[in-house]
């Protein structure tokens, strides 16, 4: 046999388990989607879609859906920008530590999170009585259960998603480039205008598509802080399933999120996938040049020159009051979460009248929310491990071979993560339904490996992209086969890449409820749908229990990480 034929069989090897994962729990569920939406009462046709277009309510919805998705894009930009300049270029210092305050909120349920934003802006929350006590107000604001609670709690959600692109293309431009423009007579504005914008833009690109199609199939934030009657698209398909057994329309309006999803992610995939045929180094230096090209943010150089000579003289402590209230904003909820959990009140209150262990107590008490958070626990745990043992090679195809195809293979195992998860969720539902396994421990298996797979060859392909293989080499030349080079070698130098992984993967899963929603039954209930019930019927502090521990469980892994990183250079 060949070597071309032998490196193509054990290519086909690392491609095909995840290939085999994302056909039985993404793509045939998409089909059965598009299946469901072409039939009604066992008759093939357009009657579901005629009936949207044919009334001007789903129009309406239409439209909400994407001014909703815009808007919030346009305030995470405006927002994020800003803050991610202060901390690439005024507080390197801090970096690290701002940015991964910065993941704290992403790292934690967004249900958590739209829970914490009841208690800040409801009737009786922080925000009212502080403005209540200044004597600014008589009455409270009605600031929750609208379209401004909604849009807060959104923006919220998704402004790391803004922040993490735009720093990361920051920090990749050359200071020499400033000075530069510098030394040829630009003022600090003129040099931002004409050097720094123009290459910061392609991480404000991706910021803003991640943004934009996240926002497009929202559903926790606008369900739980919104108007009842502002239905966005994703609340309109799960109404057309929960309560009114519509499935074809349902699949119908799935079909076109999904239309208009997959379009936009087609069009800006060079934005959002960071694989090429040249590898890292050239990504990073082809990113610059295509910030320097002629016309490259043009239209934007003149009116931010502008902007910035008029802000100059207090550009600065702008810049830095900025930055604090976006710390503020991100992390408030989490805050709320955990004085919330110590409440000595039976129902929601903000600040508490007091401080007890009674909910800690209850929830560890309580039947119900121990075997959900027992079944959320070691499902999530399982999923992710199947996605880390087939998303490995994976990756390490990807990563380390030339082909054509990786980028699509690439955008193919992350758009699980980008497309929206209620259409996922209902393709699963149609298709389990139809095996029998919809509510098995099965069904949310795969469902949740699916969903985390796309973090693990993420966080994977650009670990290996950073790798340095001579190490391998050095083992190989000393007669080391390939499993024991990447059992001895690679194994450990990439081991806390392979944690990280793993712990996005499992938080995929264990903070679903979208997916959870149309898989569960009385043979499997999450924890996330615990803490949804709660919170549609009861609102009590039981749900920021489960956000202490989660918090508490983060916070442990990410010491024993630095941990881990402190023992490594030591023995270094």
């Amino acid at each position: 046999m060949s070597g071309s034929m032998r490196e193509a069989r054990g290519r086909v090897a690392m491609l095909l388990p995840v290939l085999l994962l994302l056909a039985v729990g993404y793509l045939a569920p998409l089909g059965m989607v598009v299946w469901t939406s072409l039939h009604r009462a066992g008759r093939f046709g357009l009657a579901a879609y005629a009936e949207i277009f044919g009334q001007p309510i789903f129009l309406d919805i239409f439209l909400r859906t994407l001014s909703t998705a815009c808007l919030v894009t346009l305030i995470c930009a405006a927002i994020g920008y800003p803050f991610a300049y202060l901390i690439a270029t005024r507080a390197q210092r801090w970096a690290g530590v701002i940015m991964a305050l910065v993941a704290v909120p992403y790292l934690t349920s967004i249900l958590i999170r739209s829970y914490a934003w009841v208690a800040i802006l409801g009737g009786g929350g922080l925000v009212n009585r502080t403005l209540m006590s200044l004597g600014l107000i008589d009455d409270p604001l009605r600031l929750v259960f609208n379209s401004f609670g909604s849009y807060v709690g959104m923006v919220q959600i998704l402004l790391p998603m803004m922040v993490l692109p735009l720093y990361a293309t920051m920090r990749r431009i050359d200071p020499a480039l400033l000075r530069a423009g510098a030394s040829l007579g630009g003022g600090a504005a003129s040099v931002f205008a004409t050097v720094f914008l123009p290459l910061s833009l392609p991480g404000l690109a991706a910021g803003s598509a991640l943004v934009f199609l996240s926002a497009l199939g929202f559903y926790i934030t606008p369900a739980l802080l919104g108007a009842p009657g502002d239905y966005l698209l994703a609340q309109a398909i799960e109404v057309r399933v929960s309560t009114l057994a519509e499935f074809d329309v349902a699949a119908a309006l799935s079909c076109l999120l999904l239309a208009l999803a997959a379009a936009l992610l087609m069009l800006l995939r060079r934005r959002i996938v960071p694989l090429d045929e040249d590898g890292p180094a050239t990504r990073i230096r082809g990113a610059g040049a295509a910030g320097l090209r002629p016309g490259r943010g043009a239209g934007l150089a003149p009116f931010a020159a502008r902007l910035g000579e008029a802000l100059a003289p207090v550009a600065v402590p702008l810049l830095w009051a900025h930055g604090i209230a976006v710390m503020v904003f991100l992390l408030a909820p989490m805050v709320v979460v955990v004085v919330i959990a110590f409440s000595s009140a039976p129902y929601l209150v903000f600040p508490p009248p007091g401080y007890s262990w009674r909910w800690f107590v209850a929830f560890f008490q309580d039947s119900n929310w121990l075997q959900a958070g027992w079944f959320s626990l070691w499902i999530s745990a399982a999923a992710a491990g199947t996605a880390l043992a087939v998303g490995t090679p994976f990756a390490f195809a990807l990563a380390r071979g030339r082909f054509g195809g990786r980028r699509l293979l690439w955008l193919l195992a992350v758009s699980p993560m980008i497309l929206p998860h209620i259409v996922i969720g209902l393709g699963l539902f149609f298709t389990f339904v139809t095996v029998g396994l919809n509510g098995h421990p099965a069904s949310f298996w795969i469902a949740y490996a699916v969903t985390g797979l796309p973090y693990v060859v993420i966080i994977l392909v650009s670990a290996l992209g950073r790798f340095d293989r001579d190490m391998e080499r050095a083992a190989a030349s000393l007669g080391a086969g390939p499993m024991t080079v990447f059992r001895t070698v690679t194994l450990p130098l990439l081991a806390a890449s392979f944690a990280t992984a793993f712990l996005f993967a499992f938080l995929s899963g264990f903070d679903d409820l979208i997916i959870g929603l149309f898989l569960s039954s009385p043979r499997g209930t999450t924890l996330a749908i615990r803490m949804w019930e709660d919170i549609r019927l009861e609102i009590s502090p039981k749900t920021a229990v489960v956000g202490v521990l989660q918090l508490a469980a983060l916070l442990v892994f990410v010491a024993s990480g630095a941990l881990m990183k402190g023992r490594a250079r030591r023995a270094h």
